[in-house]
């Protein structure tokens, strides 16, 4: 398998996994897996922003299709789990008036959103992945934030090897963490500009207002709670509301921090254009014991690596190759080069000889 860009891929490629891609509310599965890519298809691809997709045989054309041409297949199915999550989130977020606590209704209706993802995420988690992706390329809105950062907390939880309970705790206050949003004027919430010392001010009331919706409710647990209360602390003591630091902030906080800035970096914005998945993950290493606990961190790298086996990246020296082998340290893989130099393997972990060398992205060029 090869992960190829969209702008390299030539007609009679082979998909080696499923395709996904987000509209509105209807999240879909848009091509399946071994499926032969037509023209046709590769256009619609780049018009849905598609990024990269996994490909048979290293890249080559199929002997298949040269004999048959593209495979018919079936009608996109929509994840109707994540559809009705959104129009359910929305819903509790989007009420046009001060919430004062969760219903009942919503209090099922969050529960049942939090069974879905856990139970998506143990039968497939590379599906539930990427249709948390396919959520970023649609206008955002706190509720969609908020479903977003449950799935990757999910995953990040599962490589923690968390019990069930915590991770369904931990999806449940992830799904829940920014509903004090809903009490803070929308203009602060929305504006494309840098807050004033005030506006910042009402920012950081959101946590403890979240707090207290869900304490009002009496369904949600001591766990769950802290999630929403301290989900912006920062390891060092520097965060809000309380200032804590270190492992005096719960571990569902430490996860949903995370999660939470992830997100956030790699999300379109009104003030700026997204963060590349790498650039956020070395940022996020970078505040590791200041921002992050380097252990979640570690894990969240891991459940969320930007260049597994298979992908095609562009190194420091210019020179381009593929991810043949992963290190601890996810940003620093073990390549074999391609192009005039093919065959050479660099080991960019562990082969002194390469330590300054990097990895700058995924690789745009032409296919060999």
């Amino acid at each position: 398998m090869l992960i190829v860009p969209v702008g390299n891929l030539r007609e009679g490629m082979q998909l080696a996994s499923d395709v996904t891609s987000a509209d509105a509310l209807e999240i879909k599965v848009i091509l399946k897996k071994g499926m032969f890519l037509s023209s046709g298809m590769i256009d619609m691809l780049k018009e849905k922003g598609i990024k990269t997709v996994n490909i048979e045989g290293g890249g080559k054309i199929s002997d298949d299709y040269k004999s048959v041409g593209p495979i018919s297949y079936e009608k996109p199915k929509i994840n109707e789990n994540l559809s009705h999550a959104l129009s359910d989130l929305n819903e509790i977020f989007e009420c046009n008036e001060e919430i004062i606590e969760i219903s009942k209704k919503a209090v099922e209706k969050v529960d049942n959103i939090a069974d879905n993802i856990v139970a998506d995420f143990a039968e497939n988690s590379d599906f539930l992945a990427n249709q948390m992706i396919a959520l970023q390329n649609y206008d955002d809105y706190t509720y969609k934030h908020c479903l977003r950062v449950a799935m990757l907390a999910a995953s990040v939880c599962s490589e923690l090897k968390l019990p069930q309970n915590e991770i369904k705790e931990t999806v449940v206050s992830g799904l829940l963490h920014d509903i004090g949003k809903s009490n803070i004027d929308h203009d602060i919430i929305i504006k494309p500009g840098k807050l004033t010392d005030e506006e910042f001010a009402e920012i950081k009331k959101h946590p403890l207002i979240g707090y207290n919706i869900l304490k009002a409710s009496s369904d949600y647990s001591p766990n769950i709670l802290a999630g929403v209360l301290f989900h912006q602390e920062k390891y060092d003591g520097s965060g809000y509301p309380m200032g804590i630091a270190g492992e005096k902030i719960p571990l569902i906080a430490r996860v949903l921090t995370v999660c939470d800035v992830f997100d956030a970096l790699t999300s379109n914005r009104p003030y700026r254009v997204p963060w590349s998945v790498p650039e956020t993950e070395e940022y996020m290493l970078g505040g590791s014991g200041t921002h992050f606990d380097l252990n979640v961190t570690k894990a969240f790298l891991k459940a969320f690596n930007p260049y597994p086996v298979g992908t095609m990246v562009e190194l420091s020296d210019k020179r381009h190759g593929v991810v043949i082998k992963t290190n601890d340290n996810v940003l620093r893989p073990v390549v074999r080069i391609m192009g005039k130099f093919s065959g050479e393997e660099l080991d960019l972990m562990n082969d002194f000889r390469f330590l300054s060398i990097t990895v700058k992205g995924i690789y745009t060029g032409e296919v060999d």
